[in-house]
Protein backbone atom coordinates (compact mmCIF):
# COMPACT_ATOMS: atom_id res chain seq x y z
CA UNK A 1 0.00 0.00 0.00
CA UNK A 2 1.32 3.27 -1.15
CA UNK A 3 0.75 6.28 1.02
CA UNK A 4 -1.17 9.06 -0.56
CA UNK A 5 1.07 11.94 -1.56
CA UNK A 6 -1.26 14.47 0.02
CA UNK A 7 -1.15 12.69 3.36
CA UNK A 8 2.66 12.58 3.27
CA UNK A 9 2.84 16.30 2.48
CA UNK A 10 0.40 17.10 5.30
CA UNK A 11 2.42 14.97 7.73
CA UNK A 12 5.66 16.66 6.65
CA UNK A 13 4.07 20.10 7.02
CA UNK A 14 2.76 19.16 10.49
CA UNK A 15 6.18 17.88 11.52
CA UNK A 16 7.94 21.00 10.23
CA UNK A 17 5.35 23.20 11.93
CA UNK A 18 5.64 21.21 15.20
CA UNK A 19 9.43 21.28 15.16
CA UNK A 20 9.32 25.00 14.36
CA UNK A 21 7.17 25.62 17.43
CA UNK A 22 9.41 23.39 19.54
CA UNK A 23 12.50 25.27 18.39
CA UNK A 24 10.80 28.59 19.05
CA UNK A 25 9.80 27.38 22.52
CA UNK A 26 13.37 26.25 23.18
CA UNK A 27 14.70 29.63 22.05
CA UNK A 28 12.12 31.41 24.20
CA UNK A 29 13.03 29.41 27.33
CA UNK A 30 16.75 29.78 26.73
CA UNK A 31 16.33 33.53 26.30
CA UNK A 32 14.12 33.71 29.43
CA UNK A 33 16.64 31.73 31.50
CA UNK A 34 19.49 33.91 30.21
CA UNK A 35 17.55 37.02 31.22
CA UNK A 36 16.72 35.49 34.61
CA UNK A 37 20.37 34.58 35.19
CA UNK A 38 21.51 38.09 34.15
CA UNK A 39 18.86 39.68 36.39
CA UNK A 40 19.90 37.45 39.29
CA UNK A 41 23.58 38.36 38.82
CA UNK A 42 22.65 42.04 38.53
CA UNK A 43 20.51 41.82 41.69
CA UNK A 44 23.36 40.08 43.55
CA UNK A 45 25.75 42.82 42.43
CA UNK A 46 23.29 45.54 43.46
CA UNK A 47 22.87 43.86 46.86
CA UNK A 48 26.65 43.75 47.34
CA UNK A 49 26.95 47.42 46.38
CA UNK A 50 24.13 48.32 48.78
CA UNK A 51 25.71 46.29 51.58
CA UNK A 52 29.09 47.97 51.03
CA UNK A 53 27.42 51.37 50.96
CA UNK A 54 25.61 50.69 54.23
CA UNK A 55 28.80 49.38 55.83
CA UNK A 56 30.73 52.47 54.71
CA UNK A 57 28.04 54.75 56.11
CA UNK A 58 28.32 53.03 59.48
CA UNK A 59 32.10 53.41 59.32
CA UNK A 60 31.97 57.05 58.32
CA UNK A 61 32.05 59.53 61.14
CA UNK A 62 31.58 63.25 61.24
CA UNK A 63 34.90 65.05 61.63
CA UNK A 64 34.86 68.21 63.74
CA UNK A 65 37.44 70.98 63.78
CA UNK A 66 38.45 73.97 65.86
CA UNK A 67 41.50 76.10 66.48
CA UNK A 68 42.54 76.05 70.09
CA UNK A 69 45.25 75.76 72.67
CA UNK A 70 47.07 72.60 73.66
CA UNK A 71 48.95 72.19 76.91
CA UNK A 72 50.55 69.05 78.35
CA UNK A 73 50.39 67.38 81.75
CA UNK A 74 51.96 64.48 83.61
CA UNK A 75 49.68 63.12 86.38
CA UNK A 76 52.46 61.34 88.27
CA UNK A 77 54.51 64.55 88.41
CA UNK A 78 51.81 66.71 89.95
CA UNK A 79 49.40 67.02 87.02
CA UNK A 80 45.96 66.24 88.35
CA UNK A 81 43.34 64.14 86.63
CA UNK A 82 39.62 64.99 86.86
CA UNK A 83 39.05 63.55 90.34
CA UNK A 84 42.48 64.40 91.82
CA UNK A 85 43.55 60.75 91.53
CA UNK A 86 46.69 60.46 89.35
CA UNK A 87 46.10 56.71 88.80
CA UNK A 88 42.96 57.05 86.64
CA UNK A 89 41.37 59.45 84.18
CA UNK A 90 37.87 60.91 84.22
CA UNK A 91 36.73 57.88 82.20
CA UNK A 92 38.38 55.52 84.72
CA UNK A 93 41.10 54.50 82.27
CA UNK A 94 44.81 54.28 82.95
CA UNK A 95 46.61 57.60 82.43
CA UNK A 96 49.11 56.96 79.64
CA UNK A 97 50.43 58.52 76.46
CA UNK A 98 47.56 58.99 74.02
CA UNK A 99 45.09 60.37 76.58
CA UNK A 100 43.75 63.81 75.77
CA UNK A 101 41.92 65.88 78.40
CA UNK A 102 39.01 67.82 76.88
CA UNK A 103 35.86 69.71 77.73
CA UNK A 104 33.39 66.82 77.23
CA UNK A 105 30.62 69.26 76.27
CA UNK A 106 32.71 70.22 73.21
CA UNK A 107 34.62 67.02 72.46
CA UNK A 108 32.73 63.94 73.72
CA UNK A 109 34.60 61.39 75.80
CA UNK A 110 36.05 58.47 73.79
CA UNK A 111 36.35 60.58 70.62
CA UNK A 112 39.47 60.13 68.52
CA UNK A 113 41.43 63.41 68.68
CA UNK A 114 44.15 64.74 66.41
CA UNK A 115 46.19 67.79 67.41
CA UNK A 116 48.30 69.51 64.74
CA UNK A 117 51.01 72.09 65.39
CA UNK A 118 53.33 72.83 62.46
CA UNK A 119 54.77 69.47 61.37
CA UNK A 120 53.82 67.78 64.65
CA UNK A 121 50.72 65.58 64.81
CA UNK A 122 49.57 64.06 68.08
CA UNK A 123 46.76 61.55 68.04
CA UNK A 124 44.91 60.23 71.05
CA UNK A 125 41.52 59.70 72.66
CA UNK A 126 39.40 62.05 74.73
CA UNK A 127 39.53 60.18 78.04
CA UNK A 128 40.09 62.92 80.63
CA UNK A 129 39.06 66.44 81.54
CA UNK A 130 40.17 69.21 83.84
CA UNK A 131 39.27 72.63 85.21
CA UNK A 132 41.19 74.50 82.51
CA UNK A 133 39.27 72.69 79.76
CA UNK A 134 35.96 73.48 81.43
CA UNK A 135 36.87 77.17 81.65
CA UNK A 136 38.29 77.35 78.14
CA UNK A 137 36.36 75.01 75.81
CA UNK A 138 38.93 75.41 73.00
CA UNK A 139 41.74 74.05 75.16
CA UNK A 140 42.93 70.45 75.27
CA UNK A 141 45.55 68.95 77.56
CA UNK A 142 47.85 66.20 76.26
CA UNK A 143 48.89 63.57 78.78
CA UNK A 144 52.61 62.91 78.50
CA UNK A 145 54.22 60.32 80.74
CA UNK A 146 57.58 62.05 80.33
CA UNK A 147 57.49 65.16 82.54
CA UNK A 148 60.34 66.87 80.65
CA UNK A 149 58.52 66.43 77.32
CA UNK A 150 55.37 67.86 78.88
CA UNK A 151 57.27 70.93 80.10
CA UNK A 152 58.98 71.25 76.72
CA UNK A 153 55.59 71.20 74.96
CA UNK A 154 54.36 74.12 77.03
CA UNK A 155 51.37 75.93 75.56
CA UNK A 156 50.77 75.98 71.80
CA UNK A 157 48.13 77.28 69.41
CA UNK A 158 46.96 74.23 67.47
CA UNK A 159 44.43 72.77 65.07
CA UNK A 160 42.17 70.22 66.80
CA UNK A 161 40.17 67.58 64.93
CA UNK A 162 37.96 64.96 66.54
CA UNK A 163 35.59 62.25 65.43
Amino acid sequence: MKPDLKVVVVIIICLVFTFGIVFKLIDFYEHTFDQLETTTKQTELENKILANSLMNKTLQKEVNYMRGTATAYTPTAGGINADSDPTKTATMTKPENGVIAVNPEVIPYYSEVMIIHGNTVIRGRALDTGGAMRQNPTQVDILMEDHEKAKEWGRKEVHILWW
